[in-house]
């Protein structure tokens, strides 16, 4: 394994990766980002395993709900090595939204996110979104 630094500098290049493929509305990039057997989680709580069907339901989202929105720039919470060759990303972001467009402080949604390295080169092999909301008002 290569120096944390170095390390840290390849996953947040994987993050762009996504940013990037996200932007140009290509869910096969996006979904290259991931291992062959990766898990999904959307924020919508989809379960979708497999590189193939990543791309499917990206790209489904990207030509429909999500047409014309940019992924934001996610704040990294906690980077962890627990073992080598493997990472634990998790970050903080808003809702993607068109560009241009000032996001919702209230919409974000936090990320987890784990990464392998095999023959030097680093893929998530597990992604969970969950949107960030208080708990309701309760009704009296």
């Amino acid at each position: 394994m290569t120096d944390d630094v170095t390390t840290e500098n390849e996953l947040r290049a994987l993050l762009h990766a996504q940013i990037e493929a996200w932007a140009a509305a290509d869910g096969a990039a996006f979904a290259d980002t991931f291992t062959e057997d990766a898990v999904f989680v959307s924020v919508f709580g989809e379960y979708i395993r497999g590189r193939g069907p990543i791309a499917a339901t990206v790209q489904e989202g990207l030509n429909g709900f999500m047409k014309g929105t940019r992924m934001l720039e996610p704040e990294v919470l906690n980077l962890h090595f627990p073992v080598p060759d493997t990472a634990i990303l998790i970050t903080r972001s808003g809702r993607p939204v068109p560009p241009g467009t000032t996001p919702d402080p209230d919409e974000k949604s936090i990320q987890t996110r784990v990464a392998v390295c095999s023959r030097g080169h680093w893929l998530f092999s597990s992604f969970q979104n969950t949107r960030i909301g208080g708990f309701p008002t309760p009704v009296n």
